[in-house]
């Protein structure tokens, strides 16, 4: 809503008078626009392309370049962003911690970039790993979250906590893992779903002791997906276990449910709602091999059953009297 119909309602319904609203709406006219997030964008998007073009020269032009000389200059440039990060690091707090400097978490991000990329790229010209593609990811991942914790920064710890969910992966099944879908297997998938929970344990822990809480919905949200695309992976390849996964991803979707009315979190609420939907639709179909018709009629309620559910829950974060993410810090 604009803030001309704002004010235009206050004034119909009396609450402020025209000499009150002249002045809101002078203020209104006259304020400063901020070019702040719009700044933030366009330095992550240069930090983006800066290292994709990096990756796209030394793909391109490696033998013109040379190995030694861009293992220098990639550590030199990793060295002098972390040295930049730390220089300006704000003082560590359970709560939010700030950079001393504007270009404080820029210089973290690309740090941890430029990380990946010269470890990636010893990895592939001189295996320093060997056959352990594990270590690949895993040190990454152990990295990120102690960086994201020292420094307060959420866009590391998502990179960390992308890199530890790989590594399940890449640990167990370290060939198959880039050309299929390794969740077809149940050591895997044992070990997404033991992931998952541990993350999500350990985050709620550390919620419940006021340590970096603002993490705690990041934390959950990756390690929430994981369990349900788990818990589905298991309905839809096991079917010997269906009775025991389907239970699984219900009491999960109920207790995402619930989470989200009681943190005011519709993100939670729309995964609970999609990943219980997808599992629902997969056991109807399978064992009640509907008609065509009732195929349609499925579709037509159920749809318009979770857009209505959907709509109706849109503002479970918008509750006057809840505090914001910002006020529990």
């Amino acid at each position: 809503m604009s803030p001309e119909r704002v004010l235009q309602e206050l004034a119909d319904q009396q609450l402020i008078n025209d000499k009150q609203r002249a002045g809101i709406q002078t203020v209104e006219d006259h304020k400063l626009f901020s070019a702040h997030w719009e700044l933030r964008s366009l330095l992550y998007v240069g930090i983006l392309l800066f290292t994709t073009g990096t990756g796209w020269l030394i793909y391109k032009y490696i033998d013109q370049i040379g190995h030694t000389f861009l293992i220098i200059a990639l550590s030199v440039l990793c060295a002098a962003s972390f040295a930049f990060a730390v220089r300006y690091k704000g003082t560590f707090t359970r709560g939010r911690s700030y950079s001393r400097s504007p270009f404080g978490d820029y210089a973290l991000l690309l740090a941890c970039l430029l990380f990946l990329s010269l470890e990636g790229y010893l990895q592939y010209q001189y295996t320093i790993f060997g056959t352990r593609y594990g270590l690949v990811t895993f040190l990454p991942a152990i990295l990120f979250l102690s960086l994201a914790y020292l420094f307060d920064h959420r866009g590391v710890l998502a990179m960390g906590l992308t890199a530890l969910i790989s590594w399940i992966g890449v640990t167990v099944r370290p060939l198959e893992f880039y050309f299929k879908g390794n969740l077809k297997d149940m050591t895997v998938l044992l070990s997404a779903l033991a992931l998952s929970i541990f993350l999500m344990v350990g985050a709620l822990m550390l919620d419940r002791q006021r340590i970096k809480p603002h993490f705690t919905i990041t934390t959950l949200g990756f390690a929430g997906n994981l369990l349900l695309v788990a818990l589905l992976a298991g309905l839809f390849n096991f079917e010997n276990l269906h009775l025991q996964f389907a239970l699984a991803l219900a009491v999960a979707c109920a207790g995402f449910d619930w989470y989200a009315r009681r943190e005011r979190s519709f993100l939670f609420l729309l995964m609970s709602t999609f990943y219980g939907y997808i599992g629902a639709t997969y056991l109807v179909f399978h064992y009640l091999h509907l008609r065509d018709e009732a195929t349609y009629l499925y579709w037509l309620i159920t749809g318009i059953g979770v857009t209505v559910y959907l709509s109706a829950n849109r503002k479970i974060d918008a509750v006057p009297g809840v505090k914001s993410e910002e006020g529990k810090n």
